[in-house]
């Protein structure tokens, strides 16, 4: 982190925490997600479906403090 801006990762991997400053990430339910795959790829239907998967934003130390 700079005092002009923050940084961001992305899948929420153990390093995130390990590093100085600790990295706000975004936390994907990945175990859900590869169910899910498994369970599109096995199905019978040809049919289109489309499948939205909530992540968490995890705000940690690499992240500015905004002012108002």
């Amino acid at each position: 982190m700079t005092a002009d801006g923050s940084l961001t990762g992305f899948d929420d991997i153990e390093l995130a925490t390990d590093v100085t400053p600790r990295l706000t990430t975004v936390s994907l339910p990945l175990a859900q997600a590869g169910a899910e795959a498994v369970r599109l790829a096995l199905r019978a239907r040809a049919e289109k479906e489309h499948l939205m998967m909530r992540g968490q934003f995890v705000v940690r130390d690499s992240t500015m403090i905004r002012v108002a």
